[in-house]
């Protein structure tokens, strides 16, 4: 996408109002807006602006198992181990985003016919809009189930009496637009690296198999994903060849469906919108004071051996490459933001070159007596790594400016997802076979190094369902999925999950054996994650019509 047309959006304004009760009040007034191309593209960016946030895509990892989050991320943290409340800031966020991208949306559509523009200009614009607005009620009925369903924006007295509508009616609509928006919007092959960042049709027809998987409707899931595996009619998508770089420099390859994008004048001298790199890295390069979420253990372990073999805690070696891209360890290598001056002593001098990451106290203790400015070992605070662990995944030195921020987009949906989603459709409508492996978990493990034998077909004497679960994790880890894959899975073991409320993810996180005994550091409290998100008590208390989910 266009970085000057990235800036127009933030010149725009920020609509500013949150919940469904207000108006835009600084936005879409003059009467004569829509007869300018710029300005519709503007309110288009406007909306690509709040559809989905780098504070939701790193923050979905604490509501699952494979983080542990702190009191920088208390919001989060309070949801996972059911600490929270009807008035918990997580759901009124999420509450409050997904209405003001609707208001935002609904304010182009609803003038979609004053738009005095190049028709054809103008189609894709109005297509755009419509997956966006399905991406947002998806959001919605995830996590809320019935939510209010507006498909243009209400007068303030409508807005406070409307009531909840089926999820299931909402769901109908969601696939429904999806796929008559794939059939509007370019393929992916047809957009000038200058869009680079704007969706396609094949962006849709992904979307559609994410809204069928996350109902664990594998068959029309399984549908959806052949039309991007089997055909170019939607686009041509392939795995990049090396994941580590993938998360470097691959956001527009053949991988990339759906991406969060940010905004530069000249690199890291002039970044205009970015997201922190600072409290999601290690911290002798990040903030030096705050860590919002630590990797697990059991993240940890889900990386295997090159053969196929389960590590060790600490056997950091010949792991799964996958691993290396994603966490940081101890005794980790990693580059050094030059932008942010950091005093760490790197290969190249201060605050340059690549340093080394000692997350072991221990370690790190022999380390500070020739460079003092390390910090990034565990030493029981939230302050610092949790768990012995960080994550490193998107994180990349030479995007990051000297107030941390980094300008590098961040995908939201990729094919390895449309590769895992089909794997397990298949799998779970009795239709797993050597030549479904093949063309998706097999292609997944020789990119992340394993020798052949644990990349070829395993047949059905191993517990597939859990090879597959256990591939995504690894695949996806730190990428916001599991929070959603671990709820629908709970859901298939016990259906009552939707009628009660109760929690589904109820495990204690642990961490590396960092303690003086050589022990396990285990995180503070348990996680007790309930199965619904509850509709915000601001909303209720504004709105009487609005129902309570279950278990709150």
């Amino acid at each position: 996408m266009k970085k000057h047309a990235i800036l127009s959006l933030l010149m725009l304004g920020l609509v500013g109002c949150v919940g469904i009760e207000q108006y835009p009040t600084n936005s879409f007034t003059d009467e004569t807006f829509w007869n300018y191309e710029d300005n519709c593209m503007a309110a288009l960016y406007l909306a690509y602006n709040q559809y989905w946030n780098a504070d939701m895509y790193f923050g979905n990892n604490i509501l699952s198992d494979d983080v542990y989050g702190s009191r920088h991320s208390s919001n989060s943290t309070n949801t996972v181990t059911g600490l929270s409340t009807t008035s918990g800031g997580r759901f009124s966020d999420e509450w409050n985003q997904c209405y003001q991208e609707l208001r935002t949306i609904h304010t182009a559509l609803d003038n979609q016919n004053r738009m005095n523009i190049d028709e054809s200009v103008k189609t894709r614009l109005v297509a755009e809009l419509r997956l966006f607005r399905a991406f947002t009620y998806m959001r919605l009925t995830t996590w809320f189930g019935d939510v209010p369903f507006l498909t243009s924006n209400p007068t303030l007295p409508e807005s406070k009496a409307v009531s909840r509508t089926s999820a299931d009616e909402i769901k109908a609509f969601i696939h429904s637009e999806l796929e008559e928006v794939s059939h509007i919007l370019p393929k992916n092959t047809e957009i000038p690296t200058d869009e680079n960042g704007r969706v396609t049709c094949g962006t849709a027809v992904a979307l559609n198999a994410r809204a069928y998987l996350l109902d664990n409707d594998f068959e029309n899931c399984a549908r959806e994903c052949e039309k991007l595996i089997n055909s170019t009619e939607y686009g041509t998508y392939a795995l990049a060849a090396d994941y580590a770089e993938l998360f470097r420099s691959g956001h527009y390859g053949p991988e990339s469906i759906l991406t969060l994008e940010f905004a530069y004048e000249g690199g890291v001298e002039d970044i205009k919108r970015s997201w922190d790199t600072g409290s999601r890295v290690p911290q002798s390069i990040g903030s030096g004071g705050i860590v919002s979420f630590s990797p697990t253990q059991e993240l940890v372990d889900c990386f295997r051996k090159t053969d196929g073999s389960v590590a060790d805690d600490t056997d950091y070696e010949n792991r799964d490459l996958r691993f290396y891209a994603t966490i940081a360890y101890n005794g980790s290598t990693i580059e050094i933001p030059e932008a942010k001056s950091c005093k760490i002593i790197g290969s190249e001098g201060v605050g340059k070159g690549t340093y080394t990451c000692w997350t072991n106290p221990d370690d790190e203790a022999i380390a500070q007596q020739t460079d003092p400015a390390l910090a990034d070992s565990y030493n029981s605070t939230q302050d610092r790594t949790q768990t012995g662990y960080y994550n490193i995944k998107n994180y990349v030195a030479n995007t990051v400016g000297a107030g941390g921020g980094s300008y590098k987009p961040l995908m939201e949906m990729r094919y390895a997802d449309v590769l895992l989603m089909y794997a397990e459709s298949m799998y779970e409508t009795g239709r797993m076979s050597a030549d479904v492996w093949n063309a998706t978990i097999r292609p997944l493990r020789e990119r992340a190094g394993f020798d052949e034998a644990y990349c070829a077909y395993p047949g059905d004497g191993q517990d597939l369902r859990q090879t597959i679960r256990d591939e995504r994790r690894a695949e996806l880890a730190l990428e916001g999925r599991r929070c959603f894959d671990i709820r629908r899975w709970a859901l298939m073991d016990n259906p009552s999950l939707k009628s009660t409320g109760a929690a589904y993810l109820t495990s204690q996180a642990t961490g590396a054996p960092f303690l003086d005994d050589g022990s396990n550091i285990i995180c503070p409290a348990p996680y007790n994650m309930k199965y619904w998100f509850p509709i915000p008590q601001s909303e209720r208390d504004i709105n009487s019509n609005l129902t309570q989910n279950p278990g709150w």
